[in-house]
């Protein structure tokens, strides 16, 4: 007997194949799990051609750790369509992309629940004129560097550095959060309804430095890439170039022309350490912005990167621990206020969201085992009144 709809309750096929996803499971995986004699039976459920037993759904539950109303639950098409940016390496898998595109839905999810209750920071990410009919046209380094000035300017900061990053896009409505990656292939990746950007940065084992522009990296996609069609975004010459744009975009933020440029006096590895406590960047980003800005030319960028090589530097650099390891809070304070102010338990929020406790904590970025502390219960006796 399959599982029976009723008005209040609609069995959501994708929501299925979303969960499926994000454990990193094929459709053969999860049929062998829950011991389907064959994955075609799988599909069908996903696919909405058929219910799946009661029997059935409690072990695709028991596989995929998720609660029964999370296969209930209705999204809006803005939570699970549209184009997810990836900050990623060459080698990352599609499994990972599906991983963390879920991921992002997740989030978006989580922040749409506490906005019910909660007054967030409002989106001030202004509009630019990039890419507006949809086609993807290369934009000109220059206009880049204009763009994270105005940015700056529209923020009220300086051209100096920028210590806390994170602070700085949660107080200005974008919503962060860093997660335990499954992989070192993907960095960040970012979604947008709207003018609300959500961002992951999808490993918090990476350094400070690498955080911080991945962070602005993603931002950048925002703000030249927003109006891009998902055929044109799916080209593999204009990804790479989108990529490109970002990345000058994240040099361009952390490290203004004029400032950087006045600042570095030497361009001696040793000069390169001195500034990173201060900028609160890698060495390596610093000599790839030197070279953007010509202050050093290709052969001194070579010998700069052949030093770093040599000395094993490419992966963990000295001085590392000067950088303020950043962390998001707005969603941590979200649960916070709900159960200090005893406007829902743990217990509520949890099944009220219609996720895993382990995948709530970790996108809030709330400590493992959050959701299993007990909670005080309410005083039922009390003393007489003398």
């Amino acid at each position: 007997m399959g599982v029976k709809n009723n008005p209040n309750k609609i069995f959501q096929p994708q929501n299925l194949r979303e969960a499926r996803e994000v454990r990193g499971l094929t459709v053969r995986d999860l049929a062998q799990e829950i011991g389907l004699g064959s994955h075609q039976a799988l599909s069908k459920y996903e696919n909405g051609k058929s219910l799946p037993p009661a029997d059935v759904l409690m072990k695709i539950m028991g596989v995929l750790d998720l609660p029964y109303s999370y296969f209930f639950d209705e999204r809006t098409r803005e939570d699970v369509g549209g184009i997810v940016y990836f900050r990623s390496r060459a080698n990352a898998t599609a499994k990972l992309k599906k991983i963390h595109k879920v991921k992002v839905a997740w989030l978006m999810k989580i922040y749409n629940y506490f906005e019910e209750f909660l007054d967030f920071p409002e989106s001030d990410l202004f509009e630019t004129q990039f890419n507006r009919n949809g086609m993807f046209t290369p934009t000109h380094y220059d206009e880049i560097e204009k763009i994270a000035l105005k940015l700056r300017m529209h923020w009220n900061l300086n051209n100096g550095p920028i210590t806390d990053i994170t602070h700085l896009f949660e107080k200005h409505g974008i919503v962060v959060s860093i997660i335990s990656g499954e992989d070192i292939s993907i960095d960040a990746c970012s979604k947008w309804v709207g003018n609300k950007l959500f961002i992951i940065v999808g490993n918090d084992r990476a350094v400070p430095s690498r955080i911080k522009f991945s962070l602005a990296h993603e931002l950048g996609h925002y703000l030249i890439h927003k109006h891009v069609k998902e055929e044109e975004f799916n080209k593999k010459d204009v990804y790479k170039r989108m990529e490109d744009e970002a990345n000058h975009f994240a040099s361009s933020f952390l490290l203004p022309a004029q400032t950087f440029s006045e600042e570095l006096v030497s361009t001696s590895l040793d000069y390169y350490r001195l500034l990173k406590g201060r900028w609160q960047v890698s060495m390596q980003m610093m000599i790839y912005r030197s070279k953007e800005l010509n202050i050093i030319n290709e052969h001194q960028s070579a010998y700069l990167w052949k030093l770093i090589a040599r000395k094993g530097w490419r992966i963990k650099e000295p001085n590392d621990e000067v950088l303020l390891k950043e962390s998001p809070s707005i969603l941590k304070e979200a649960v916070n206020l709900l159960v200090d102010n005893d406007v829902r338990t743990k217990k509520q929020l949890y099944e009220e969201i219609k996720l895993n406790k382990r995948d709530i904590e970790a996108l809030t970025g709330l400590p493992m085992g959050y959701f299993d502390e007990s909670e005080e219960r309410g005083k039922i006796v009390s003393f007489k009144k003398r």
